[in-house]
């Protein structure tokens, strides 16, 4: 009883410890030596209301009292339930194209309708400034927008990315053609023919499968900009790494950072000589899970690389419905085209020198300061995530570019470009920033990044428990019963319990012996707070079950 006394002053439940006991005691064949099963249970019941209480040196304390939990158990799942897509927040036509998408794919609309303004702010050409202050013309935005799309395969993000791109990568195919016919027309030159007539400038509208080198040539000959696509971004980020090295690394980087940013870009290779791109600008879309995106998140270096990218969280996909998109599609493909093809913004003042710029009308302005002041003290709450305060740093050049591609495609069909943005469209865009973009951005840095890298175990983990309505359990129950713990040793098991333990969710119990592993005791709360997931979790396990069943009868021939 005196190993019994120890763990009650570490503050293991009884009926723990009496367990233990009696089944210590089966083991030596003790059971039938004492008189039988309940003659035990008794002695050990005994023998523990008597060392509790000369352990605990006259105080009162009630037999199998639950270890107190200090806090309540974190919410695994709510975290990753970003908003959906409210209608009047994007310019018509985009947003008829994103939900009438959503339908016939059976995705996430909101997911479509970022992949779309990506594309859009693309095709916009980056001449089109916006001066962002009243007095002050040395703050520009344009169209620039960096997308990823965050989610399980089954999100079909890939698809999204598909066909939204479509149209303009069709154009670009184009302009390819047109290169290439060009430049075998110059290579048939001679020598002395081709000094008098320049190499062919290769112009794009997008890149996929590219080096820095080659993105370097194709941005040379296109002032406008381009569209970076990236179907998994994990490449994307690991080719930053291809020279092997953190120098190799940081050059690629910093040309990626420079190219969010615009401007002139000045090239002094050993091999290649000097060159000038007039305009490094990029807009990204892509994809990636958040097992890799949270993998990357830890070991990339915190150069503000991240926070620069719009991360969607996707909602798992659906069946999609027989119906056609075909109208709303096409429409999509000719505001791309004609977005290509824009001037530069028509003032309504005399002063040559106010042609060619957007500004913001007054009250837009206002909007403008508003937004600024919230953003600003949004990024001092200290209990904001330092990752998720740096992103929300980048949310007034955001709602610059964001303005500017609305006003773009609001007007794509005028064959003009009006001088002012107005405060219906400022508005849109803050409204979309606040109920879209930024719950976003929270269910990504305060979910993805904001847990480990081991969440998808611990939400395993935690389900199994729920599903079972387990009281206690130990690392080998959790093995046998959870796929995703199988292969793990005992030091890996607990590393996942110690983090559930700082969630709430169970708390240590010391093992019979020092080298026992430990048991966990589980929070009771858990099974009043998430009784409806616990009734989910345990309906998804038996049709998971059934359906694997059917598949070996189908198997066998039943």
């Amino acid at each position: 009883m005196a190993e019994g006394a120890t763990f009650v002053r570490k503050g293991a439940p009884r009926a723990v410890i009496a367990a233990e006991l009696i089944e210590r005691a089966e083991r030596h064949e003790l059971i039938d030596a004492l008189g039988g099963r309940e003659v035990v249970e008794k002695i050990v019941a005994e023998g523990l209301a008597t060392d509790a209480r000369q352990t605990s040196k006259g105080q009162d304390k009630p037999d199998d009292v639950p270890p107190q939990f200090d806090s309540e158990p974190v919410d695994l799942w709510g975290h990753f339930e970003p908003p959906t897509l409210s209608r009047g927040l994007l310019p018509e036509l985009i947003e008829n194209y994103a939900f009438a998408q959503g339908e016939a794919m059976g995705v996430d609309p909101g997911g479509v309708a970022m992949a779309a303004l990506a594309v859009s702010a693309a095709a916009i050409p980056d001449r089109v400034d916006l001066v962002m202050k009243h007095y002050r013309d040395d703050w520009t935005e344009s169209a620039r927008l960096w997308v990823g799309l965050v989610g399980m395969p089954s999100t079909k993000k890939s698809p999204i990315i598909s066909a939204a791109m479509k149209p303009l990568a069709r154009l670009d195919a184009e302009l390819l053609r047109r290169y290439l016919c060009e430049l075998q027309l110059w290579e048939q030159l001679d020598k002395e023919e081709r000094k008098h007539e320049p190499k062919p400038v290769q112009k794009r509208l997008r890149l996929e499968d590219t080096t820095i080198e080659a993105a370097q040539e194709a941005l040379a000959g296109s002032p406008n900009g381009l569209l970076l696509v990236q179907d998994e971004l994990s490449g994307f980020f690991g080719a930053m790494d291809k020279y092997g090295g953190h120098r190799g690394a940081a050059k690629d980087r910093g040309f990626w950072l420079q190219s969010f940013n615009g401007g002139q870009y000045a090239l002094n290779r050993v091999n290649r000589g000097v060159g000038l791109i007039p305009n490094l600008s990029v807009c990204l879309l892509g994809g990636i899970q958040p097992d890799v995106i949270r993998r990357l998140a830890s070991e990339s270096y915190d150069d503000g690389f991240l926070q620069r990218i719009l991360l969607i969280v996707m909602r798992p996909a659906t069946l999609g419905t027989d119906v056609s998109a075909l109208s709303v599609t096409k429409d999509y493909a000719r505001l791309i085209e004609r977005l290509t093809k824009l001037g530069l913004p028509v003032s309504g003042s005399r002063n040559d020198d106010d042609d060619g710029v957007l500004r913001f009308d007054n009250r837009a302005q206002e909007i403008r300061r508003e937004l600024e002041v919230e953003h600003h003290n949004l990024e001092r709450v200290e209990a904001i995530n330092p990752k998720l305060a740096a992103h929300i740093g980048k949310y007034n050049g955001l709602f610059g570019r964001l303005c500017v591609t609305f006003h773009c495609v609001e007007h794509a069909h005028d064959g003009y470009i009006p001088e002012f943005v107005t405060e219906n469209t400022a508005e849109r865009v803050a409204k979309f920033l606040r109920r879209f973009l930024l719950p976003h951005a929270l269910a990504f840095y305060g979910g993805v990044l904001g847990l480990s890298n081991d969440h998808d175990r611990l939400a395993a983990v935690a389900g199994y428990i729920l599903a079972h309505k387990i009281e206690r359990l130990t690392n080998r129950d959790v093995q046998r019963g959870c796929r995703s713990m199988r292969q793990l040793e005992r030091r890996d098991t607990e590393a996942v319990f110690e983090q559930l333990e700082a969630l709430g969710w169970v708390m240590k119990t010391p093992g019979p012996r020092r080298t026992d592993p430990p048991h966990w005791t589980v929070n009771p709360v858990v099974h009043q707070k998430f009784a409806e997931r616990a009734k989910a979790e345990a309906e998804r396990r038996q049709r998971e079950q059934a359906m694997i069943l059917d598949i070996v009868s189908r198997g066998r021939g039943k």
